[in-house]
């Protein structure tokens, strides 16, 4: 899996890749994944130039009615996001358009 610009390849651990979405970076620079089987976003940290791995610890699940659209807008209230990737910007247009 390519992030970004295809600058990056992620590499996980604790999480298929498969069932992985790339959300985003973090204001302070940090990648953001979302698992879909597990319905869970978590951080990610480059372990050298070019490749990115889970930060274990750093998953939170979504709440049992929560959308990931919303999720997102929260996580970017706390956190800011310099950069959201397409997948993220249609779920949180999604969530927008239901309203």
């Amino acid at each position: 899996m390519y992030i970004r610009d295809g600058s990056a390849r992620a590499k996980f651990d604790e999480h298929s890749e498969d069932d992985v979405e790339y959300v985003g970076s973090t204001a302070e620079g940090t990648p953001m994944f979302f698992d879909t089987a597990s319905r869970s976003v978590f951080e990610g940290e480059y372990d050298d130039e070019e490749t990115v791995v889970d930060r274990p610890g750093s998953e939170r699940e979504l709440e049992e009615r929560a959308s990931l659209g919303e999720t997102i807008e929260t996580l970017g209230d706390e956190l800011g996001w310099e950069s959201l990737s397409e997948f993220a910007r249609e779920k949180v247009q999604d969530d927008g358009s239901d309203e």
